[in-house]
């Protein structure tokens, strides 16, 4: 009843001051706040809008007039009708990636689903073991609901992680789904292109809505106060969220890469297209077109790969932008990026093929600054996916920044060079700073390290919560809090500070240092492949189980009391305020992976196409080689190009001198081979590391007419 009162105080005063503010707006110049274009002034007046409603099929367009900025934190009233709970992707429909909720430090461990069994070991519930790309958790009514793929939809509970209902049976659910509190439902977009509204209370169908399209990509929905929004096929789609009928659609007569994002102040949603490469803006009254660009280079194309598919476009309504991320190539990896902003902004003005972070003007689409911001990612042999996605957090004076991955090189080569960073909006927010200059943040890892770094092709997601900033790295997550981000400190030599919290990692391979307990923590000795020193581990020696349970994604949110981290082989983790080393757990399975006594030879011949079925077998694995890759720390040989998704064949730097220092030099693309070792897993394909040149033996070369044909690449 509180807090009914105190909205409809903060409403009243709202009307209150703009009754005072408007009778004044014929005599002020109209500017938005905050916002200076010094690089592509529009031509365009600049106005906040805010609609009395988002979804208004009229929304009153004021002439003449001065754009009231009031600074005003509404909780619960943000027009999207929602709470400030992680309810969809990237909590909000404008996917900023931040909550003002925090859970107090320190954490425990709550409970864990889809992860590790009692005593460490695995034990999964989903079908193959792990959940799809991009997908995050998001609650509503006491319940996590996570979307499963193949196995539908799981609703969980916010305590203990028991399982209140499953939904399947509706296709294969690859986005994020998203609860409404004002229909107490759970809107799920289908690979099969049904829009679904489920009951939150127990999964049952109440509606749903067929595009008659379908997208195996991830395109999770946006609720807002009186629609949802999504996207399949070519088109986005407006629906009634009540009697889901059409409100609108429009159509890119392409393929809609993402998720569709909303501004509140323009009442625009955005979403972006390939092969073309363009951002579209969508009015969000009629559906019409406000705006259509192509923000990348012209020298980039489709095929670089440039992609804009899993990442989401990311607003910042109070700067009046909206941030659009690229997936670029391997090879953007091997720049030395500067260590100042004019240093970045120089480089990229001359290498505009480089930018990787796009930020667009809400009104038109103009790019006011360049972003001094570097790609990276999940990457290795060669393939660099879609990387982190830039969080946008408002501060308590109004003005918004931006939290991301940034570059700037220091150590040994390219791939060390990234940190956590800021990056500005306006030049207003910090003295002798602009719109797209970035502050470095210092995180202290490896741990004790004079020198810390992030490395580039290891890139993690981003999420804030508060002035808690969090890493998700395909081995670890990350989590620290904000200390000193005054105006003096942002420089490379004189980071903002912060303070390192527990690290998750997948699991603890160190027996000697910590034994297996309930609390899941461990004070000193953290170790994984790598070491971390403290915090939590989900599995008790099971090495790089995230190889066989590859998602190519991690992410950590925090909604209500808890923090959640999914890890890359998709497990859930809930941790909550308390002492970590309490041992009330739970956890909760189906189905547990055994152990069985390895192979002492090869039991069977099989090609490679066959490789999957054999995990864990010693084999011999014939076929051809299409792919052969260097990257400095292994040597790929690959029976696909590219290689991702199938068999291929990793020789460690540690074991080049037995293959005579060059393995590459020994094999090429074309030649017939048989492999003999054991099936194992990397980045979620079949395997087998070769330690000897006996394990490899070439059995044929192709004929020159053949290797033309097939391509492929060797460095």
């Amino acid at each position: 009843m509180r807090r009914n009162i105190f909205r409809w105080l903060q409403v009243v005063v709202v009307l209150t001051v703009l009754g005072m503010l408007f009778p004044l707006a014929g005599t002020m110049q109209g500017r938005s706040f905050g916002r200076q274009n010094p690089v592509q002034p529009s031509s365009v007046t600049r106005q906040t809008v805010w609609p009395e409603s988002a979804t208004s099929p009229s929304v009153p367009i004021l002439r003449n007039t001065v754009s009231v900025y009031l600074p005003l934190v509404f909780r619960d009233f943000s027009g999207s009708g929602q709470s400030e709970e992680w309810s969809q992707h990237a909590h909000d429909a404008q996917r900023t990636g931040y909550t003002p909720q925090t859970v107090p430090y320190p954490w425990r461990w709550r409970w864990s689903w889809n992860g590790p069994n009692a005593t460490g070991g695995v034990a999964k519930v989903t079908t193959g073991g792990s959940l799809p790309r991009n997908v995050q958790p998001v609650t509503g009514g006491g319940r996590v609901y996570i979307a499963a793929g193949v196995d539908g939809v799981f609703a969980l509970s916010e305590t203990n992680g028991q399982q209140i209902w499953q939904r399947n049976g509706i296709g294969d659910i690859r986005s994020t789904v998203a609860y409404d509190r004002d229909t107490a439902a759970v809107f799920v977009v289908s690979a099969n292109g049904t829009l679904y509204k489920l009951r939150a209370q127990d999964g049952s169908i109440l509606a749903q809505f067929n595009t008659g399209q379908r997208s195996d990509l991830p395109l999770p929905p946006a609720v807002l106060s009186d629609r949802v929004i999504f996207a399949m096929g070519n088109s986005v789609y407006a629906v009634n969220k009540q009697t889901m009928q059409q409100i609108w659609r429009y159509n890119t007569n392409t393929t809609v890469a993402t998720p569709p994002s909303y501004s509140l102040s323009r009442n625009v949603v955005v979403v972006a297209t390939e092969p073309d490469l363009y951002v579209h803006a969508i009015n969000n009254a009629d559906g019409t077109q406000k705006w259509r660009v192509r923000p990348v280079h012209s020298s980039r194309t489709f095929a670089d790969p440039t992609e804009f598919r899993y990442g989401w476009p990311v607003i910042a309504d109070g700067a009046g932008y909206v941030l659009v991320k690229v997936r670029l190539d391997w090879d953007t990896l091997w720049r030395d990026w500067p260590q100042t902003n004019s240093g970045m902004r120089q480089f990229l003005t001359q290498n505009p093929s480089e930018q990787a972070l796009f930020v667009l003007d809400l009104d038109d689409g103009s790019k006011p600054f360049i972003a001094n911001v570097g790609h990276g990612g999940y990457g290795d042999g060669g393939y660099m996916p879609m990387g982190p996605q830039p969080v946008v957090k408002r501060l308590a004076n109004g003005r918004e920044v931006v939290y991301t991955i940034i570059r700037a090189k220091h150590a040994y080569d390219p791939r060390w060079d990234s940190h956590f960073g800021e990056m500005m909006l306006d030049s207003e927010t910090v003295s002798g700073l602009q719109g797209g200059d970035v502050r470095f943040i210092a995180y202290d890892y490896p741990p004790g390290s004079t020198d810390p770094y992030i490395i580039t092709d290891e890139q993690p997601n981003v999420s804030m919560a508060g002035d808690y900033l969090f890493g998700a790295h395909w081995e670890a997550g990350f989590a620290m809090r904000i200390l000193d981000r005054s105006a003096t400190r942002g420089s490379f030599n004189n980071k903002i500070t912060t303070q390192r919290l527990a690290t998750i990692v997948a699991s603890q391979d160190n027996a000697r240092a910590c034994s297996f307990s309930l609390s899941h923590y461990c004070p000193g000795g953290l170790e994984n492949t790598r070491f971390y020193d403290f915090g939590f581990y989900i599995y008790y020696g099971q090495g790089n189980i995230y190889d066989r349970y590859w998602r190519e994604y991690a992410s950590w949110t925090v909604s209500n009391e808890n923090v959640y981290f999914v890890s890359a082989d998709g497990a859930v983790v809930a941790l909550t305020s308390g002492n970590p080393q309490i041992n009330a757990v739970s956890h909760f399975r189906t189905v547990e992976v055994s152990q069985s006594l390895p192979d002492t030879q090869p039991v069977a011949t099989i090609s490679h196409t066959e490789a999957r079925a054999w995990d864990g077998r010693m084999v011999f694995v014939t076929g051809t080689l299409r792919y052969v890759f260097n990257n400095g720390k292994y040597v790929l040989l690959g029976f696909s190009n590219p290689h991702q998704g199938s068999f291929k064949v990793l020789i460690r730097k540690t074991d080049w001198e037995r293959f005579g220092g060059r393995p590459e030099a020994y094999y090429q693309v074309g030649q017939e081979v048989r492999v003999s070792g054991v099936i194992t897993w990397y980045q979620g394909d079949p395997v087998i590391i070769a330690t000897t040149p006996a394990q490899i033996e070439v059995l044929d070369r192709l004929p020159m007419q053949e290797l033309q044909r097939l391509g492929g690449d060797r460095r």
